[in-house]
């Protein structure tokens, strides 16, 4: 994988979520764009690029947001992990595939947020409930076919596929 290329990514992914996000919120629910970029990176780059590659995007998503330093950082690395052990489960290509991903890695973060929010009760107003999260997760599930489907045509610009060869040579 080349990094300088995730940057950039990282770099978007972040701009459109602070930038664009508060626009497109339904019901007080903004979507996870930086979480289709974790999706993104999971399905296709090898496994510790991956691992990697969806950690340091939650620590710069944690450097962005009010969160404490690694909420994120843990649940994309979570996330990551999931992701990597379904490689051969998977289609990388299917919109379907996208979705359930994303809807999968939704919910595992808003887990996160939720049992943090539960330990920790944020400020009063600060809109953290069950039904707001789960709002999130379903929104950024469905915009998954769509933003990763654009993403997988850039995949070259990533060269994950020399990536893969070089990591498995038998395969």
């Amino acid at each position: 994988m080349r990094w300088l290329a995730w940057f950039i990514l990282a770099y978007v992914a972040l701009g459109l979520q602070v930038g664009l996000a508060p626009h497109l919120r339904y019901h007080g629910a903004a979507p996870n764009l930086v979480l289709l970029a974790v999706v993104y990176v999971g399905i296709n780059a090898p496994r510790d690029a991956a691992l990697l590659g969806g950690f340091c995007l939650g620590v710069v998503q944690d450097l962005a947001t009010q969160q404490p330093p690694g909420l994120f950082a843990l649940a994309y690395g979570l996330v990551a992990m999931i992701l990597v052990g379904s490689h051969h489960l998977t289609s990388r290509e299917h919109p379907l595939t996208h979705f359930a991903l994303a809807l999968v890695g939704g919910l595992v973060t808003a887990s996160v947020l939720l049992i943090h929010g539960w330990i920790h009760p944020p400020a009063p107003g600060a809109g953290l409930s069950v039904g707001t999260e789960f709002t999130r997760v379903l929104y950024t599930a469905l915009l998954a076919p769509v933003v990763i489907g654009v993403l997988q045509r850039a995949k070259k610009f990533f060269a994950f596929d020399s990536q893969r060869r070089k990591a498995r040579p038998w395969g």
